[in-house]
């Protein structure tokens, strides 16, 4: 990996306010919240999906949320496929941890010729960092209240 950023702060800090204001030239995905749910931007397209809704709109369910699969599905491909580029993916936590979301990719990710930024709860660097790159060392970038 070329290198390897984690932006990081609590919920709603400003982690993805961060990515895309700072990171407005990387490939990849950010999730905004919005009403109830949660939306898919590509940053390549501006395309926005609703991928995260308490309402249902999908057979998938994980915990309190349905999930647009064919998004995350999408975007795991599209990532994989960034190799040697610039690439950003928000947010990585629990659903990753337990094998979903935006996990194909992360479990990838460090063996891509990739800039790599991710943004990630405080709570979950250590999780991520020992689950999808053991052997890597970020940088870390904290947002809102210092870590």
């Amino acid at each position: 990996m070329k290198s390897f950023k984690i932006v990081t702060g609590d919920k709603g800090e400003g982690k993805t306010t961060f990515l895309l204001s700072h990171f407005h030239d990387y490939k990849g995905f950010v999730s905004i919240h919005r009403g109830e749910g949660y939306y898919l931007r590509n940053m390549e397209t501006k395309k926005e999906e609703l991928l995260l809704s308490r309402n249902p709109f999908s057979p998938y369910k994980w915990k309190n949320w349905y999930i647009n699969q064919d998004a995350f599905s999408f975007a795991n491909e599209k990532l994989l496929s960034y190799y040697g580029m610039k690439v950003m993916v928000d947010e990585v936590g629990v659903m990753e941890m337990e094998g979903k979301g935006f996990s194909p990719f992360l479990q990838e990710a460090g063996k891509m010729d990739l800039d790599l930024v991710i943004a990630v709860r405080k709570d979950y660097i250590d999780m991520v960092r020992e689950r999808f790159f053991p052997s890597l060392e970020p940088t870390i970038i904290s947002v809102g209240k210092a870590l």
